[in-house]
């Protein structure tokens, strides 16, 4: 089972390198638009973005920093349940040998 699940956590969004990867990159992100705001804060229509922006922000925050650990316990919850059948499946096939 570790090895299903060692598998699966070097790929994607559970992978810790690519979730530094991805936070150091929204982190640019964020700081470009900080000075991108900063910037032109005197054009009229500037400050309302900020009403898209923040949370369009905070959303990709937190799929970066929520997702990984949601999986990871979806994956936790799946990996009990698999060993739960093969447990069956053992007991069953002990059942049809005594038969």
């Amino acid at each position: 089972m570790s090895d299903i699940q060692d598998q699966i956590s070097k790929q994607g969004i559970l992978d810790p390198a690519f979730r530094k990867k991805k936070l150091r990159m929204y982190f640019i992100r964020t700081a470009i638009a900080i000075a991108l705001y900063w910037a032109f804060w005197s054009v009229s229509w500037v400050p309302y973005t900020l009403w898209f922006y923040v949370p369009i922000n905070l959303l990709g925050l937190a799929m970066i920093v929520v997702v990984p650990r949601f999986l990871e316990s979806k994956l936790r919850k799946a990996e009990a349940a698999m060993e739960d059948s093969q447990a069956i499946e053992v007991e069953a096939e002990i059942i049809d040998e005594d038969k």
